[in-house]
């Protein structure tokens, strides 16, 4: 775990200090170095319109970054909300809400969405956080069901607390784990939205530096023989994606958490 998280680390301190570890602008335009292949000067080559693709990564992964942890909280915190008022009132009702949203395939829920909006980071935080509650309000509602089935609830309302007090006091604070762990796991996801997003020309601008912008302009790049156009974006997803998904799942055998 500790491998994963120092490659997570260092995927955000590259995010953060990415204007002092790029050599060149990820904007900056320069047809005569269109498509040069990996070098000492541009470590990943340039692109269809000379930009670095080096630097186009680093600033790649600030936006990848905002997405995946602002969408993720944000899908914690529309979860709860949901799952805290079905537990007060119409439960039943809102559990079949629940079943018919999981029916729909959330990336379809995103893109539909967001075919709406004008586009940019904040909108797909947004978004991106109404495809991805869903499955976590479902386990949340799960996990304070089975908790209301121990002792130290029955306790707790036998003292003398109420059922909304018990909620918010004793069963929210039991599910911390769980939360923290979906929480990890959706920044992953949240990471590959915005990825697919901006591939198919839905989120952030296509003059900005984004790993699915990237794939977009370089998916026909194998056909001239421009691997690294395709190879380093897909990379850069991967070393963003699968430390993550490591840490979730040592954190889910340590703490003994079953999705």
């Amino acid at each position: 775990m500790k491998v994963y998280l120092s490659i997570f680390t260092l995927c955000v301190m590259c995010a953060i200090f990415a204007p002092n570890i790029s050599p060149f602008d990820p904007n900056l335009i320069n047809l005569e170095l269109a498509k040069l292949p990996p070098s000492t000067t541009h470590y990943f080559g340039t692109d269809f319109l000379g930009r670095d693709v080096f630097s186009r990564i680093l600033y790649s992964f600030r936006i990848s970054l905002i997405v995946g942890i602002a969408s993720s909280a944000l899908s914690i915190i529309f979860a709860i909300l949901f799952v805290c008022i079905s537990q007060i009132i119409f439960r039943d009702l809102f559990l079949r809400v629940l079943d018919m949203l999981l029916a729909l395939p959330s990336l379809l829920i995103i893109m539909f969405f967001q075919s709406f909006l004008a586009g940019g980071i904040w909108s797909m935080v947004f978004v991106i956080s109404l495809g991805h509650w869903i499955f976590i309000a479902k386990l949340l509602d799960s996990e304070i069901t089975s908790l209301k089935k121990l002792d130290f609830y029955e306790c707790c309302i036998v003292l003398g607390c109420s059922k909304i007090r018990a909620l918010f006091v004793e069963l929210l604070p039991a599910c911390f784990n769980l939360l923290f762990v979906l929480f990890v796991l959706n920044i992953a996801h949240g990471i590959g939205s915005e990825a697919t997003l901006s591939f198919f020309g839905l989120g952030e601008d296509i003059t900005q530096a984004s790993l699915g912008n990237m794939l977009n302009e370089s998916s026909k790049a194998l056909f001239i023989g421009a691997w690294w156009l395709v190879l380093f974006p897909i990379l850069a997803i991967l070393i963003l994606i699968l430390p993550l998904l490591k840490i979730a799942n040592s954190m889910q055998d340590k703490l003994g958490i079953r999705l």
